[in-house]
């Protein structure tokens, strides 16, 4: 089949919607399938084997998403376009008004992943507002798709509601490779102590992230165990400093997909306190799970059925207002 991918984010930009951009390209082009991605400007993309990767759009001027797409058209006939979609990828606040009339104007049949739907917490106030616009967007979205998935069961009852086709479950998986060493190879490797007691966080420093959470448990098991060190990936690294006192903390930042999973492979337990607890959207959680760390985390109504339902002496999970 011929396949366009409309994703607003690609590598080498940290996204995470991007690197499952990526991973579903490279994967579908390994298939046998004609992959053609369209993604927004930027001086340098990643290429993929086997893969038209077409910078040709800016989410600060949503008319370029019309103009793409209508590009689009110039190069043949495609079976599917499937749209990678969270509102703020195609739009400042999560404004695209272009969006929908150029999805139902290129003549492809369209599938859409939501990663995510609309603007949902209602604090702060900017939430409520975006809602505004967001959700008549997400509504006229899915009543474009021909069939739709979704990363969570928590956006199933809301798809259901406006879709016309068929609408699937589909978590996420990890965007990264998988590191081939032991834990002590790793921890040789990055010059980290073979006794440590390292716990692990990983990912962006977003508002759902229970960094004081994390601090507590680090602070608390560091005084039980005084060889406990704190390990960070991504951006949450300072943050998680502010809060461990004299728990020693790594922070590592930013780093490509193999250097991270050199680092899970380093870890002993993985932290993942969130306010709106775990879920199969969580790509840092699921990378977690693919290098067989043990996990704690928090659950709420949100949590998926498979999560909940999960019972392993190296899955823990407590009430997400419940420290």
């Amino acid at each position: 089949m011929r396949l366009a991918l409309l994703s607003g984010a690609f590598p080498p930009q940290f996204d995470g919607i991007g690197d499952y951009s990526w991973w579903l390209s490279q994967t579908l082009a390994q298939q046998g399938h004609e992959v053609t991605v369209l993604t927004s400007f930027a001086p340098v993309r990643q290429p993929v084997a086997g893969v038209d990767v077409i910078p040709c759009f800016d989410a600060s001027r949503s008319q370029t998403i019309h103009e793409a797409l209508q590009s689009l058209r110039k190069k043949g006939r495609f079976d599917w376009l499937i749209v990678q979609y969270n509102p703020f990828c195609f739009g400042r606040r999560g404004f695209a008004p272009w969006l929908i009339p150029a999805l139902r104007g290129g003549g492809i049949p369209v599938a859409v992943m939501f990663h995510e739907t609309f603007a949902v917490p209602l604090w702060p106030w900017q939430q409520i507002v975006m809602r505004i616009w967001q959700y008549p967007q997400f509504a006229l979205l899915a009543r474009t798709g021909r069939c739709h998935f979704v990363s969570t069961e928590r956006w199933l009852a809301q798809v259901r509601r406006w879709a016309k086709g068929p609408s699937q479950l589909l978590p996420v998986g990890s965007n990264l490779p998988l590191c081939d060493l032991t834990k002590r190879e790793a921890r040789e490797k990055l010059g980290l102590s073979p006794d440590a007691l390292i716990l692990g966080v990983f990912g962006f420093a977003h508002q759902s992230k229970r960094t004081a959470w994390i601090g507590a448990a680090a602070r608390s098991i560091h005084h039980r165990f005084p060889q406990t060190e704190v390990l960070c990936i991504g951006q949450v690294g300072q943050l998680v400093r502010n809060v461990c006192g004299k728990t020693p903390v790594h922070d590592h930042g930013f780093l490509p997909g193999p250097e991270v999973s050199l680092r899970l492979r380093a870890m002993d337990l993985f932290l993942a306190p969130l306010t709106d607890g775990i879920s199969g959207r969580r790509g840092s959680v699921v990378a977690a799970l693919q290098h067989g760390l043990p996990i704690c985390s928090t659950v709420r109504n949100y949590t998926d059925t498979y999560l909940k339902n999960l019972v392993s002496p190296a899955f823990s999970l407590v009430p997400h207002d419940n420290q």
